[in-house]
């Protein structure tokens, strides 16, 4: 699907189910916006990543009572994915100087355990954790990682693109069926250590829990 199709998929279900969540998604980013994050990441940026900003720009994500995106992430806004990212840069300059950095000329989907200039966050967790679009060339530019600064990335990507992840996400609320099954039945550790994810509304928060 489209992320469009998939976008008004959520949409349509928060509404239904949580209007709280629903009324704290973002307004659409402006052609401003977007032409602002490109010039200052200064790499291409994944179309299905644009389209998903033509929608929404993020959510009032520090409101939302839950997580939209397994396992406990919210979508950030434009400023937001640039503000996370200059932090975590100035952290890998003081440890690895001006760069370039180990890993940012491997292809998009080789496992790191460092942040990279080639990383964009796109969604973060009260936890301290991140989902991010790896941006290095390659067959797998735009999958999506997890990344957390005590454990750095995880071995393999949790969704092959922006696009496969939105999908997932409409498929679990409205179907019932569990998210993340690709990754976790996959043979990549730590998979093995993530079961695929249902969603739920438990005392007015959306969750994610093991199937």
């Amino acid at each position: 699907m489209t992320v469009a199709t998939s976008w008004s998929r959520i949409v349509g279900w928060l509404a239904a189910n949580h209007p709280a969540t629903a009324a704290l998604v973002n307004p659409p980013a402006t052609a401003v916006d977007v032409r602002y994050l490109q010039a200052a990441i200064n790499r291409p940026l994944p179309a299905d990543l644009v389209e998903l900003l033509e929608l929404a720009n993020g959510t009032e994500h520090r409101a939302v009572r839950g997580s939209l995106i397994p396992t406990l992430y919210n979508l950030v806004p434009v400023m937001d994915m640039l503000s996370i990212r200059q932090m975590l840069q100035g952290i890998q300059r003081g440890i690895f100087g001006s760069g370039p950095w180990p890993g940012d000329g491997d292809p998009a989907g080789s496992p790191t355990t460092d942040w990279l200039d080639s990383f964009l966050p796109i969604a973060d967790a009260a936890d301290a954790g991140l989902l991010y679009v790896d941006l290095r060339d390659g067959d797998q530019f735009g999958c999506v990682w997890e990344w957390y600064a005590e454990g750095g990335v995880a071995s393999a990507p949790w969704w092959a693109s922006v696009s496969e992840m939105i999908d997932d996400v409409a498929c679990a609320l409205v179907e019932g069926r569990p998210a993340l099954q690709a990754y976790a039945n996959g043979a990549v550790w730590p998979a093995k250590r993530l079961s695929p994810q249902l969603a739920e509304v438990d005392e007015g928060y959306l969750r994610w829990s093991a199937a």
